[in-house]
């Protein structure tokens, strides 16, 4: 099964010459702050490195599964990054799991489609865009011209909860992208969940960078 997977991903990453999915996106700078410890967030504000996409790689400003993506350098284990990468969907208890195309950037929930498993408790990962961003249709020209973003991300619970946990402000736009993988960059103590799904999603990241390259 997960050479299929890997050799399916590499298959669709070298016809489109892009990532298998998210082939579209933007390279961003930023800041990451911790409001909460119930996930291991550098205890300073950290600059970051994020990608805003779009998840089939739509046209214009046509509605798709968006995509956001953030990599923290040096919190990940021995010192890598820690990578995070989010998919606009519900925010309940089923939602949260399934992608959902949407018309903005900045009009609903960003999840992480799986929880984390930290200490024995699974935690959610989410993103909804600050009051104070405007709102942004679905192309990453808007995204270029907006000139700042900010999202609050939120942990959500097993009993549907959703707290407050970091801020991120995105302000500069630029750069290249790096090769996200929320699997392979993360903290000690922090495992993605379940294992078998886990597997699954590193040998897709895998296969879709070997058919990049």
């Amino acid at each position: 099964m997960t050479g299929l997977v890997a050799a399916g991903f590499r298959g669709l990453a070298a016809v489109r010459r892009a990532r298998a999915f998210h082939p579209t996106g933007l390279a961003l700078r930023g800041e990451l702050r911790a409001v909460d410890d119930d996930l291991p967030w550098p205890s300073a504000p950290t600059a970051i490195v994020a990608r805003l996409s779009k998840g089939a790689g739509t046209p214009g400003r046509l509605p798709d599964a968006l995509g956001l993506a953030v990599r923290i350098p040096g919190a990940g284990r021995d010192g890598e990054p820690w990578d995070l990468t989010l998919t606009t969907a519900g925010s309940g208890h089923l939602g949260r799991m399934l992608p959902r195309p949407v018309a903005t950037w900045t009009g609903g929930a960003y999840s992480s489609l799986v929880p984390y498993r930290r200490a024995d408790r699974l935690i959610w990962l989410g993103a909804w865009a600050t009051a104070d961003s405007p709102r942004l249709e679905a192309s990453l020209e808007a995204v270029a011209a907006a000139g700042g973003l900010g999202f609050v991300l939120r942990t959500g619970r097993e009993d549907g909860r959703w707290c407050d946990s970091a801020e991120l402000r995105l302000s500069e736009a630029g750069g290249d992208a790096p090769a996200f993988d929320p699997v392979l960059h993360r903290p000690d103590g922090v495992d993605v969940a379940p294992e078998w799904l886990a597997g699954l999603r590193e040998r897709a990241y895998a296969g879709s960078r070997a058919g990049r390259s």
